[in-house]
């Protein structure tokens, strides 16, 4: 497969497929699942999502005022371990709750939980072994999302970046395109033990 093809092509029939599998499942009758109290591990995932998915954004929507913001070597640190943090409680969260759904032999959950943390996993490794993940994001990955955004693709800088950088925004694109079809699966609540009926219960006085 080219990587016009790969870099140009998939990123769109991603975004197409999204769309689709978006407007099925909201038009689909589906029974809405009563909600259920938040774990450790699904706050985890929520805090780690949420410190990523900030970054990211910003890195996309203002990449000159955090290009600036990395001019000092103390901010980039900082922005650097924060990033860090966020991906590892992430990793943490999906790790422990693919775990969990393996174990309930929910194997569909537990599958859709390691392809998210395969994908989160080369972004650590990224920020560990490559350093400065921010760096390489505003000058590697945002040019090539814009110039997707744009309608004008261009993946110069992408495909001359390590082979791990184009696995992770590739990874991305096509977690993108499968999300509508992954299936997470919820936890069933806990109810206690059945007791049977009439152990506990008063015995009606009989009259005469």
């Amino acid at each position: 497969m080219s990587d016009s093809i790969l870099f140009n092509v998939i990123p769109y029939a991603a975004a197409l497929v999204t769309l689709a599998g978006g407007i099925a499942r909201l038009t689909a009758k589906e029974p809405a699942a009563p909600p259920s109290p938040w774990t450790p591990a699904g706050r985890t995932v929520l805090a780690g999502a949420s410190i990523v998915l900030f970054l990211h954004l910003v890195g996309l929507a203002a990449p000159r005022a955090m290009q600036v913001f990395n001019a000092s070597p103390a901010r980039l640190f900082t922005l650097e371990s924060l990033g860090l943090i966020g991906a590892l409680l992430l990793s943490w969260g999906l790790l422990t709750l693919g775990l969990r759904r393996a174990r309930e032999g929910q194997w569909g959950a537990a599958v859709a939980f390691a392809l998210v943390l395969s994908q989160v996993l080369t972004g650590v490794y990224v920020a560990v072994a490559l350093r400065w993940a921010s760096a390489w994001y505003l000058h590697v990955t945002v040019p090539y999302l814009r110039s997707l955004m744009s309608f004008q693709p261009d993946a110069t800088l992408l495909q001359a970046a390590p082979l791990v950088i184009q696995v992770h925004v590739l990874a991305s694109i096509a977690l993108l395109g499968a999300a509508p079809f992954l299936r997470f699966g919820r936890v069933p609540a806990r109810t206690p033990a059945s007791v049977e009926p009439g152990l506990l219960a008063t015995p009606r006085e009989e009259t005469p």
